[in-house]
């Protein structure tokens, strides 16, 4: 027959087998990662904002870029010499919003990775290619909202050396929707495809306002074209 002493002394071992077993919950897998190598800890840091979430804050927009679901998927890590950088070279699939507009997206990512305190983290955005996509896009529909030529200038891709591929800011269609008032230009959804140097947009436009003659409430889908310029995204060869 166990006595008081003898219960204590089970239920002492119960509460420290309880507590190795949470720990080795919380950090088995940051152990076994640092085991196997960078590779591993860094494809596991991705594939954990699956199940964490994954919300992309794009400088100068209040409302983040946020995953309603995504998944990595063909995940290479390169790691610099040195050992302190690596990249990650993945394809994204996600599906999410930023506010209203709904956002889908294929194709590939570039993620940079940085030795921090003992653990590889993003050097910034887990999704940095889709994040300047989508900032393009939403800088484009608030300059043509607020009729703002200089800012869409700066989203037109320069012209090549050749002296090809100039933007001209400009064009019937522009003309036509700066020329109203009371001016609306809503989105309600992009769907990108993502390739090594440039993104393809679908965008779903709804555009309203007035004209002395009559009010105007137009709805279409248009085909957009970024390409990469450094690490942000310029239209090219039009910006409607």
């Amino acid at each position: 027959m166990r006595t008081t002493e003898d219960w204590s002394r089970l239920g002492g071992v119960l509460i420290a087998a309880l507590a190795v077993a949470t720990a080795l919950a919380v950090l088995g897998p940051r152990l076994l990662g640092r085991a196997a190598g960078p590779e591993v800890e860094i494809i596991s840091a991705l594939k954990a904002t699956e199940r964490e979430g994954l919300s992309l804050s794009l400088p100068g927009i209040p409302t983040p870029l946020t995953a309603r679901e995504h998944r990595f998927a063909r995940i290479t890590v390169r790691v610099e010499p040195g050992g302190e950088r690596a990249e990650a070279l993945a394809t994204l699939d996600f599906t999410g919003t930023l506010g209203a507009i709904e956002v889908s997206s294929l194709g590939v990512e570039r993620v940079p990775f940085v030795l921090k305190d003992g653990d590889w983290v993003p050097e910034g955005l887990e999704a940095p290619r889709l994040a300047a996509a989508v900032l393009a896009l939403e800088r484009r529909r608030r300059a043509l909202e607020a009729g703002d030529r200089e800012a869409l200038a700066l989203l037109a891709a320069p012209a090549r050396e050749d002296g090809g591929g100039a933007v001209e800011v400009g064009g019937p269609e522009l003309e036509q929707l700066l020329a109203l008032k009371e001016r609306r230009y809503g989105v309600s959804g992009w769907r990108l495809r993502l390739e090594r140097d440039e993104a393809v947009v679908t965008e779903l436009w709804r555009l309203e306002g007035t004209l002395p003659s009559r009010p105007v409430d137009q709805r279409g889908e248009r085909r957009l074209i970024l390409i990469r310029s450094g690490e942000e995204f310029l239209f090219s060869p039009a910006l409607m």
